[in-house]
């Protein structure tokens, strides 16, 4: 992801009766965004995931907020990388289509955070189990490989009394942006 492909991002109106996010909150975030893809800036992948966004004016209705989400969902990924001193390389180099949006290594590489002392977060060796689900279906698909719809219902128990877990809200993020990678890549063949 690069400063321009913040820049040329543009998010639909939500339908009427919805609000969204305020349209000028999320720009002046994305302007931030871009600077830290540009090397002028220090937003980290958790300042992303906790990015909160008022409603709109009265009358107005700002920007869809579940593709803002999305598109926060893929920012908050590449931040997490960068951090890591890993670069994402896209696979499928071969001209066959677009490149996906998420590698099986991506899934493979993806770590997170316990959860805070004193809360439970999802339990790790389920949501382990479900990841390596996802990285064989990017890889495979086809018969017994996840659907978005299976992806969208998971649930996971909380972590084992005396443990913490996995952080929630990164782990619900990710899903997301598997999600997302599953609807750009479109049925498969």
């Amino acid at each position: 992801m690069t400063p321009e492909d913040v820049s040329r991002i543009h998010f639909a109106m939500p339908s009427v009766g919805h609000r969204g996010y305020d349209a000028d909150e999320v720009d002046a975030f994305l302007e931030l965004v871009a600077a830290t893809l540009d090397g002028r800036g220090s937003m980290t992948a958790d300042t992303v995931r906790r990015a909160v966004f008022d409603a709109p004016r009265f009358g107005e209705r700002g920007y869809q907020a579940d593709q803002v989400d999305e598109f926060l969902d893929r920012v908050h990924v590449e931040l997490e990388y960068r951090q890591r001193g890993i670069r994402p390389t896209p696979a499928g180099g071969s001209g066959s289509g677009p490149a996906p949006l998420l590698t099986p290594d991506d899934v493979r590489r993806m770590r997170f955070t316990r959860a805070p002392v004193g809360h439970r977060g999802y339990h790790e060796e389920e949501v382990d189990a479900f990841l390596d689900l996802v990285a064989a279906t990017l890889v495979h698909g086809g018969p017994g490989s996840l659907t978005i719809p299976d992806v969208r219902a998971v649930q996971f128990t909380d972590a084992r009394l005396g443990t913490r877990g996995y952080q929630r809200d990164e782990v619900d993020a990710f899903l997301d942006l598997v999600v997302t990678a599953l609807e750009y890549m479109g049925p498969r063949r």
